[in-house]
């Protein structure tokens, strides 16, 4: 489970390059505000979801700590509808992923240090294209990759098939109740072709056995405990306000740079309903996963309080 905090925000308007100190702002909010209402609620990662391979400066700028670590997205997600064809050959004429447009991704994030989800995969172009009734479709030959040593298996941490519904875009895996005119289609869903072949996937590919058991709820625990990485995993640094600038002007934003200070919390979140928590049961196991991941804003937000009037007040822009 994991909240978006923002999704494809330069797709539909060139200013939303602009855009991203805020996108850091709410995130810095949205984690403060989970710190401190850790007893009585799960904390829940926050992740960021950008369009096709993204801007490796985005990439950067939103994993660093700018102001403090509360201001980094938990993980980057990337929509990914790329791998149109059911094998990419070489000049041998055999299927080589050096030569599929996943190669970009391995080449761009084999160093990265966060979780890297295909927060939505499944190109239904080309060899996959279908039309109503849906007979054949996808076939999911990428699904492979996510798990194979040198190709996405060291950097992928999850990937999800875009969408189960079916809509007119036709990118579902289901008719759901209602989509077709067809009377037993009205209480029924019908599972498609291209369903049952991602099933086939992901039953014919897995992650290891070593795996199981993993004590993620521990602090100290680190995937190389469970398998030996094959490449150096570096925190993310902040671009310089050359490259920023640098991107501007590629990217034809008239805009000035802005990304060296990020927005303060909005007013109005130290009273009314965001200035307390909701109070839920959370088991000890995650309460420990949560003060393990935030004891560093639990620190500042103390040290706030204590110098406010002592009521519970959040701090954040949201819950």
């Amino acid at each position: 489970l994991m909240f978006t905090v923002a999704n494809e925000m330069t797709v539909a308007d060139s200013k939303g390059w602009a855009a991203f100190p805020c996108v850091k702002a709410l995130t810095r909010d949205i984690h403060r505000y989970q710190a401190e209402c850790r007893a009585f609620m799960r904390r829940v990662p926050l992740l960021y979801t950008a369009a096709d391979t993204g801007s490796s400066t985005v990439v950067e700028y939103l994993t660093c700590e700018l102001e403090n670590e509360d201001d980094a997205v938990d993980a980057y997600g990337l929509n990914v509808y790329s791998y149109c064809d059911e094998q990419y050959l070489d000049s041998k004429g055999k299927d080589n992923f050096r030569y599929s447009p996943y190669w970009t991704i391995h080449k761009q994030f084999k160093h990265f240090s966060k979780p890297i989800i295909f927060s939505e995969f499944g190109c239904n172009l080309g060899t996959f294209m279908t039309s109503c009734p849906f007979v054949g479709g996808r076939t999911w030959p990428d699904v492979k990759t996510f798990f194979k040593d040198h190709q996405l298996g060291e950097i992928l941490s999850g990937a999800i098939a875009f969408e189960f519904s079916m809509e007119s875009n036709e990118y579902g895996l289901a008719l759901t109740p209602g989509f077709t005119s067809d009377a037993a289609n009205k209480d029924s869903t019908y599972l498609l072709d291209s369903y049952f072949a991602l099933k086939k996937q992901f039953e014919a590919h897995n992650v290891s056995e070593r795996w199981d058991g993993a004590e993620i709820a521990g602090c100290s625990w680190l995937p190389s405990k469970a398998h030996k990485m094959s490449y150096k995993h570096r925190p993310s640094k902040c671009p310089s306000s050359k490259e920023v600038k640098k991107m501007f002007k590629e990217k034809g934003i008239k805009t000035k740079p802005n990304w060296a200070k990020l927005p303060p919390t909005p007013s109005g979140t130290s009273w009314g309903e965001l200035a307390s928590c909701a109070e839920y049961e959370v088991s000890a196991e995650l309460l420990h996963e949560a003060s393990c991941h935030k004891n560093a804003s639990i620190s500042r937000i103390s040290s706030s309080n204590s110098s406010s009037n002592g009521s519970n007040s959040s701090g954040s822009s949201s819950s």
